[in-house]
């Protein structure tokens, strides 16, 4: 089981970071597109604006995603270092604690968000906003898979690590 839930875990990192280069050359695209169409061409293409912000946030939430997965997110621990080992521990597991249900709560506001939106479109693009919102609690959802693996599956959550 836990083999299985790490090359899960690794499998769906693998997708997230696939997806999040897919969607940034897309916006790159999209915006060259754009301006040489808008000054080059003299047509400007109003749909490519609005479908680069939709891929900006689902990179946004994407990225934020791969960070938990790679334990990357910015820690400012040096209060922490000062501490003795034993409530160091303690400490940091508060702090993992603390971060699930932040992000729980993120993707149950992110749910009742998107619900809300779904029958909104977007003037330019004429599809639901729901597209643009869902992002949130997927890869909320997606962070918070990534944090259990990290601490309970591969044991390295910063809670577990040694000070260097």
């Amino acid at each position: 089981m836990k083999r299985y839930l790490i090359y899960l875990n690794s499998r769906i990192l693998k997708c997230e970071k696939i997806l999040a280069a897919a969607l940034l050359g897309s916006v790159t695209l999209l915006l060259v597109i754009g301006v040489f169409s808008r000054y080059v061409v003299g047509y400007p293409l109003v749909w490519s604006e609005s479908t680069a912000k939709l891929l900006i946030v689902w990179i946004t939430f994407v990225g934020a995603s791969i960070a938990f997965a790679d334990k990357e997110h910015i820690t400012v621990d040096s209060i922490i270092k000062k501490i003795p080992k034993g409530p160091r521990f303690l400490i940091r597991s508060i702090i993992f604690i603390f971060s699930i249900i932040i992000l729980s709560y993120m993707a149950f506001l992110g749910y009742h968000y998107t619900l809300g939106v779904a029958n909104n479109t977007s003037p330019i693009l004429g599809i639901s906003m729901s597209f643009f919102s869902v992002s949130m609690p997927v890869m909320f959802i997606i962070s918070i898979f990534h944090l259990a693996i990290n601490l309970f599956v591969e044991r390295g959550f910063v809670a577990f690590e040694e000070d260097t």
